[in-house]
């Protein structure tokens, strides 16, 4: 493989150059991780750096409908978005659904936007196991912003939180008993806290109870978590988000 040649595709934010570039960092032949190791080492001298941003929480409370609201919300300011699926394996036959981008189809069709899904191949921690090159690819394409998004996590898959400069954790309403809550690591990671289809009526109760359970945990490193609502269907909140951001 032509690796400096890729390279260059690359560094001129060719989208096909990507996705090639990151079906080969995701593949376990020997010879394939020898030229991916050279493609990753050729691209660090660009050293470009995009804004690494995790998005976790449990399975339906509305993240991809979150992200493809969130892309086209940065998109439209001008910004270019790269959006890292990862989705679960089977245990049984290994494969992967790959569905996300089909669940984001405005935001795919965004010509400031890329979407990758990537099997989890089993790797714990919620995001997979080569994540953290496809998101060096991304940043030496000259995405200004990757979102990373996780498999719909539990308590003890919190590894997202070491890739990326701010974490994420979306709820939905009815966030269920308070104590699990309190013990669950994946509230524990998250910078900031999001409340998500904040345009339902019960929304105010989940929104209360997250601020209650936060209101005595010591801040981590001076900052402590916000809790921001937002609708996706609405836009609502984008703007409360994106400030909570820049303050982190």
């Amino acid at each position: 493989m032509d690796t400096a040649g890729l390279s260059e595709k690359i560094l001129r934010g060719d989208r096909r150059a990507l996705a090639r570039a990151i079906t080969l960092v995701e593949s376990g032949r020997e010879d394939h991780r020898a030229a991916a190791t050279a493609l990753l080492e050729e691209l660090a001298k660009s050293k470009r750096q995009s804004l690494r941003i995790g998005l976790s929480g449990t399975p339906g409370v509305g993240k991809s409908t979150f992200i493809e609201s969130f892309g086209m919300f940065l998109t439209g300011q001008g910004l270019r978005v790269a959006v890292l699926a990862v989705d679960p394996s089977s245990a049984r036959s290994g494969g992967s659904i790959l569905g996300d981008k089909t669940r984001m189809e405005r935001l795919s069709r965004d010509r400031n936007a890329f979407i990758r899904p990537s099997p989890s191949q089993s790797h714990l921690g919620g995001v997979a196991r080569r994540t953290r090159e496809a998101v060096s690819l991304c940043e030496a394409a000259g995405f200004d912003v990757v979102l990373i998004e996780t498999v719909g996590v539990g308590q003890d898959e919190v590894e997202i939180a070491n890739a990326c400069a701010t974490t994420v954790v979306v709820s939905a309403p009815g966030l269920g008993d308070e104590v699990q809550a309190i013990k669950a690591g994946i509230l524990e990671i998250a910078d900031i806290h999001v409340v998500s289809k904040c345009d339902r009526s019960d929304a105010n109760r989940t929104l209360t109870d997250l601020k209650l359970m936060l209101k005595d945990q010591p801040p981590r490193d001076g900052w402590r978590p916000p809790v921001v609502g937002l609708s996706s269907v609405t836009g609502e909140g984008f703007d409360d988000l994106t400030a909570a951001m820049d303050r982190h």
